[in-house]
C-alpha cells in the first residue's frame, strides 16, 4: 500500500455544521448569566429584556406550533450585534448569519439555505442589507419567508430551476436599525414580532468609558501571536456561558414533560388585547397610487389576530423556560407587553392611542395629544375611519355656538388599547375621564 492509500484510508468525512468552536460552560439560570455578562459588559435593563425575548425565540423551534420570528431593533451601534454573537454561540441549535438575502437560489450552481435552518434558531446579525435591495428583491424573500413560515416553499424560476420544501420549521431572529417602520408588511401578513433594544445617553457614556479603559489597561496579543483566551469583543467567556445556558434549554424540553404554565383570565384577556392593538396599529388601508391617484379603492378590515396571539401565547411559554417558572409572572407580563407595544410601534399606534385614553377628540387635540402634524392625523383618520377603527361623531353640544366634530374608538379597539395601558402603567391612576351615563357607540365593522 503506498504512501497515499493509508493517508486516504484514514481521513474521515467532518460535518461542519457539527464543527463546535465555543466550548459551553454549564448554567442552568438566567439570573447567574446575566451576573456572568456583567463581569465584563455594559447591561442595561433593555438589553437584558432583549436577551431574554431572544432566548424565548431560540428555544420555540423545539416546540411543536408555528415558529416565532423576531425582528430585533435598535439604532447602529447599540448592541443588536453582541446579542446576535451571543446567541450563535449555541452551534448545535443555531444558524448564524451576517446577512440574509432570500431562502433558495435561483442559480444552477447555488445552494439552498432551507435545508440548512431545519429545526434551528437562525440569527442574521445585519438584516438591514435586505432592506437596501431593490423592492422585487425584497418582495421575493418576504414572499418566500411567508411561505416558510406556513412550513412548506415552492419557488420555480425561468432558467428551470426549482425548490420544493415541505414539513420545515425553524427560529429567526434578525437584527434591524429603524428603518425597519418605514416597511409596512401587514398587508402580505406580516409574521415577525419585534423587541426593541433602547440606549440612553447616560449608558452611551458608561459604555465608552469601558470601552476606553480596556483598551488602556487590557489590551493583549491577538489570536495570530498566540493568544489562547480568544479576542475580547467578543466576550468569550460570556459566549461559553450563553452556550451553555441554551443548551440547558433546549435539554429541559427534550428531556423532561412539556411546561404547561399556571394563567388566569387576565393573562388570557392581555394577549387579547395585545393582539387587537397590534392588528390595529399596523392596518392599512388600500389606496390606488397609479396615475398620481392616492384615493381609498374600498373599505378593509385589519388583519385577524389570531396568528400575532398565538405568537404571544407561544412567547409567553418560552418565557417560562427561560426565567425557570412554571407560572406566567409579574416579569414576563412586562416583556410581553413590552414585545406588544414594540411590534405596534409606528405613528399610527400613537394616533389610534390618543384618541383609546380619551372621549372623543376634534382632530387638532389628536395632534397635540399624539404630537404628530395636523396634517398627517388628517390623512390618517381617513385610512382609520374606512377601516371601522375609528369614527367621526357629532357633539350634541355646541361649542361657541358651533356643531364640533369629535373621533372616537370603536369599542374593542378602545378596550384593548385600554387594557394595555392598566399592564405597560399599572401603578398610575386612572384619571381618564368616564363616558357619560347612557352614553352609545356607534356599531362598528369587525371580521
Amino acid at each position: 500500500m503506498n504512501i497515499l492509500a493509508i493517508i486516504q484510508s484514514a481521513l474521515t468525512e467532518v460535518d461542519l455544521n457539527e464543527v463546535i468552536s465555543v466550548q459551553p460552560q454549564q448554567c442552568d439560570s438566567f439570573t447567574r448569566l446575566m451576573e456572568i455578562y456583567r463581569q465584563d459588559m455594559t447591561v442595561t435593563q433593555s438589553l437584558e429584556d432583549c436577551m431574554a425575548v431572544c432566548m424565548a425565540v431560540h428555544v420555540a423551534v423545539a416546540l411543536e406550533g408555528d415558529p416565532l420570528w423576531m425582528y430585533l431593533v435598535g439604532a447602529p451601534s447599540s448592541g443588536k450585534s453582541t446579542i446576535c454573537e451571543l446567541l450563535g454561540s449555541d452551534e448545535i441549535h443555531t444558524r448564524a448569519m451576517s446577512k440574509f438575502t432570500g431562502l433558495v437560489s435561483g442559480s444552477r450552481q447555488g445552494t439552498h439555505l432551507v435545508p440548512m435552518f431545519q429545526g434551528k434558531c437562525v440569527v442574521v446579525k445585519d438584516g438591514t442589507v435586505l432592506l437596501d435591495s431593490n423592492p422585487q428583491t425584497i418582495s421575493q424573500v418576504f414572499g418566500e419567508l411567508r411561505d416558510i413560515f406556513d412550513g412548506s416553499l415552492e419557488a420555480h424560476y425561468r432558467n428551470g430551476v426549482s425548490a420544493s420544501f415541505s414539513g420545515i420549521s425553524f427560529g429567526m431572529i434578525i437584527g434591524m436599525t429603524e428603518k425597519i417602520y418605514g416597511m409596512n408588511m401587514s398587508a402580505l401578513g406580516e409574521r415577525f414580532l419585534h423587541v426593541r433594544l433602547e440606549t440612553t445617553r447616560d449608558t452611551e457614556v458608561i459604555r465608552n468609558r469601558r470601552a476606553i479603559e480596556s483598551i488602556f489597561n487590557t489590551t493583549g496579543r491577538s489570536l495570530s501571536e498566540g493568544n489562547e483566551i480568544g479576542d475580547q469583543r467578543s466576550f468569550p467567556v460570556q459566549r461559553s456561558f450563553t452556550a451553555g445556558f441554551l443548551s440547558h434549554l433546549h435539554s429541559k424540553i427534550r428531556q423532561e414533560d412539556i411546561l404547561k404554565p399556571k394563567y388566569t383570565q387576565d393573562d388570557i384577556d392581555l394577549i387579547q388585547a395585545l393582539g387587537d392593538m397590534i392588528a390595529c396599529s399596523r392596518a392599512q388601508a388600500p389606496r390606488s397610487r397609479e396615475f398620481g391617484q392616492n384615493e381609498l379603492l374600498y373599505d378593509a378590515v385589519p388583519e385577524a389576530s389570531t396568528r400575532v396571539v398565538k405568537q404571544m401565547a407561544r412567547l409567553v411559554l418560552t418565557l417560562c423556560y427561560v426565567y425557570g417558572t412554571d407560572r406566567i409572572t409579574a416579569p414576563i407580563r412586562r416583556l410581553l407587553v413590552k414585545v406588544g407595544l414594540d411590534t405596534a410601534y409606528s405613528r399610527q399606534h400613537a394616533l389610534i392611542r390618543s384618541v383609546a385614553l380619551s372621549e372623543g377628540l376634534n382632530r387638532s387635540m389628536i395632534a397635540q395629544k399624539s404630537s404628530i402634524p395636523l396634517e398627517t392625523v388628517t390623512r390618517r383618520m381617513d385610512d382609520l375611519t374606512s377601516l371601522g377603527i375609528l369614527y367621526e361623531a357629532t357633539d350634541s353640544r355646541p361649542d361657541r355656538g358651533r356643531v364640533v366634530p369629535k373621533i372616537y374608538c370603536t369599542n374593542w379597539v378602545q378596550a384593548a388599547f385600554r387594557k394595555v395601558e392598566e399592564h405597560a402603567f399599572p401603578d398610575e391612576e386612572d384619571t381618564r375621564p368616564k363616558p357619560p351615563a347612557g352614553t352609545n357607540r356607534r356599531p362598528h365593522k369587525r371580521r
